[in-house]
């Protein structure tokens, strides 16, 4: 049986540099979504610059970051 996914709903302000590179690259791969993009960059983020991050939670953002790679839908189980 399949965990229900929960979800929190975000409101960032970004640069407007940040936010036109974004664009640039989201309309150069189409394959891409906002999404995507946020979610890969924040769980990539979070396991390069957080020192004492518990293993299960580094696997949660390790899993979160390759599903958005690579687009699949991500499952998670709950061990």
């Amino acid at each position: 049986m399949e965990s229900e996914k929960k979800r929190v709903v975000l409101s960032v302000e970004v640069n407007e540099k940040i936010y036109s590179c974004m664009q640039h690259f989201l309309n150069s791969n189409p394959q891409w979504n906002r999404k995507m993009l946020i979610d890969a960059s924040m769980s990539l983020f979070l396991m390069q610059n957080h020192k004492e991050i518990k293993p299960t939670d580094y696997q949660a953002c390790s899993q979160n970051y390759l599903h958005s790679v690579c687009a699949i839908p991500v499952k998670y189980s709950q061990n």
